[in-house]
Parts: structure tokens; C-alpha cells; sequence
């Protein structure tokens, strides 16, 4: 009987370490507008998003088997970013380097990094995502993703704190009293500079 509960102490201990440790994962489809030096391309379609979310807090955003034009990048990664809540939405934003983990061409030529800078939020179950990537083959290169489709705190820029809307501007760089319908440049209070488009 004693060897019964040892062995059973043991597993629960087992489950506990294993729960302590869990990751949770969220995956979205949706299709992707890309635009080059900001000339708009061909949307790719399907293209899958993954939250990963881990125990300390922290979670890695996947763009998966990402594709630009004529360049194939691979899996896109941008590990521990937290997210920061408010209401019913989580907001994710990073600016700094990416991995491409892929085995492509453009990746080895890359270093298997990248500079990123992201906007991403999770309402109702949708992820809407801006990235905007520096491509940099000897003459560099804008990449400027939006991913889904904008929920009204995604458009209203509802973001805790450091990154509220500072200043509004429209495409041709005059200062808007607020979001206006079609695209708006926004600089945030932290001095960063997003594109949305309303």
C-alpha cells in the first residue's frame, strides 16, 4: 500500500511540473495584404497566424511559410512579447529582430533574422496583425503586412498606455482630428509610426 501512494505522489507530482510548464497555442487564418516600397501586391490568401502563449507570461508569434512576390521567406518568429489586456482584447507589439528559422534562400541570406516591428491584437477569437519588415539585399526593402481584418479596438488603437494615437495624419502627411475613413498614419505616444486603415 505504501508503494501505492509513493507511486502516486510521484505522478501527481509529474502532473503538476508538466501543467506548471504547459503552452497554450492559437492559430488564425486569414488572408494577408503585402505592399513592397508601398505598391500594393497580389493578397496572398490562407495565410496562418500562431499565438503561442507560455507559462512565464510571455508568448511567440509565428507568421507561417510567409511569401513575398517572388521570395520565400519561411516562418516568420518573434518570441517573448507580452501581451497587454484590455477588456476582451490582447495587444501584442514588438519592435526589434525576428527569427527565420526556414531553410530557404532568402533566410540564409538574411542570417536567419530580421528587423520587425508588429501591432497585433486578439478580439472575439480574430487576430488583426500589421508587420512591417526591413529587407535588406544590398538595396533595402519595406515589407508592409496587414493580417484580418481591424475590430473597432484594433481601429480606435485601444492599446494600454505607451502606444495611444499621439498624432493622426492622413496619406499625404496632414494632421487629422482623429482617424479618418481610408488610410491614417498614426504616431503613437511612444514615438512609433503605425499605418491603418479604417
Amino acid at each position: 500500500m505504501k508503494k501505492f501512494f509513493m507511486t502516486l505522489a510521484v505522478a501527481a507530482t509529474a502532473f503538476m511540473a508538466t501543467t506548471a510548464n504547459a503552452q497554450t497555442k492559437e492559430q488564425f487564418t486569414d488572408d494577408l495584404a503585402i505592399s513592397l516600397n508601398g505598391a500594393p501586391q497580389e493578397p496572398v490568401i490562407g495565410t496562418t497566424v500562431e499565438l503561442e502563449h507560455q507559462a512565464d507570461g510571455t508568448s511567440t508569434f509565428m507568421l507561417k511559410d510567409f511569401t513575398f512576390g517572388a521570395f520565400e521567406v519561411g516562418d516568420v518568429i518573434v518570441e517573448g512579447i507580452k501581451g497587454v489586456k484590455n477588456g476582451d482584447a490582447t495587444t501584442y507589439d514588438f519592435d526589434g529582430t525576428a527569427k527565420l528559422p526556414s531553410k530557404t534562400t532568402l533566410a540564409d541570406i538574411l542570417g536567419h533574422q530580421i528587423p520587425l516591428t508588429l501591432h497585433s491584437v486578439v478580439e472575439g477569437g480574430k487576430l488583426y496583425a500589421e508587420i512591417s519588415l526591413l529587407v535588406d539585399m544590398g538595396e533595402k526593402l519595406k515589407v508592409d503586412c496587414v493580417f484580418g481584418k481591424k475590430s473597432e479596438t484594433a481601429i480606435n488603437g485601444v492599446v494600454a498606455g505607451k502606444t495611444a494615437p499621439a498624432a493622426v495624419f492622413n496619406a499625404t502627411g496632414a494632421r487629422q482630428n482623429g482617424l479618418q475613413k481610408g488610410l491614417n498614419i498614426v504616431r503613437t505616444a511612444d514615438g512609433k509610426t503605425v499605418k491603418v486603415l479604417k
